[in-house]
């Protein structure tokens, strides 16, 4: 047989190119590809709630890394789901002082949510302010109207003139090279006296200084 039967010009191949990729494109776009699900748990988290669907945001849980990740975001029906509509609060809830029982029975937070608040509260020190709250990633702005700070457990402060590097950089709020400038200046002028004397450092910006101060001790 002979082997012009399968020969293709440039211009044959370049088409069959361009085909394929149509091809390969559309099927992305009618059948988009998630990523792998690990070997885990999968929690959800409701986002809102209306007569007949219910928003969530689906979180899966690598037992592997001991992390959780976002899945996906999907709509499902309530009569296809078990959904209980979790009831309005009487009060508003401490933030620095509930725990992950009290988190879970508010509308919109479920156990994923009620972990990243307590993390994050743990490192932070102690919530100063609730719009803290919208520093997590994937809470929504709606849920702010649930707690209240109050002066009941006071933040965990820093000793800025005793903490190590790693201490420092263990903030939320303080990068590498701001606990850096920490500790060089203590070395080179002894202790610093307060929050006037970081502001000449160039590290600290004025908004720095102002989400840093509640948690601050110059002692």
């Amino acid at each position: 047989m002979s082997k012009d039967h399968f020969y293709f010009s440039r211009n044959d191949r370049i088409v069959a190119l361009i085909l394929l990729s149509i091809i390969v494109i559309v099927n992305i776009v009618r059948n988009p590809c998630h990523p792998p699900v690990p070997d885990g748990v999968v929690e959800t988290d409701t986002l809102s709630y209306h007569a007949d669907t219910v928003r969530r945001i689906v979180y899966v849980r690598d037992t592997v890394r001991r992390k959780w990740y976002v899945w996906d975001t999907v709509s499902v029906k309530v009569n296809s789901v078990r959904h209980t509509v979790k009831a309005r609060p009487v009060s508003q809830i401490d933030l620095n002082s509930s725990d992950s029982s009290e988190l879970v029975k508010l509308p919109g937070i479920g156990p994923v949510f009620a972990a990243k608040i307590m993390r994050y509260r743990d490192n932070l020190g102690g919530f100063s302010d609730v719009s803290q709250l919208m520093e997590i990633t994937g809470l929504p702005d709606s849920l702010m109207e649930w707690f209240v700070v109050t002066d009941t457990i006071p933040v965990r402060k820093i000793l800025v003139n005793a903490a190590t590097l790693a201490e420092l950089r263990r903030h939320p709020y303080i990068d590498f090279y701001q606990a850096r400038a920490i500790i060089e200046f203590r070395h080179e002028r002894g202790n610093i006296k307060g929050p006037e004397q970081l502001s000449f450092m160039e590290e600290f910006t004025d908004q720095d200084l102002i989400r840093l101060e509640p948690y601050l001790d110059f002692r």
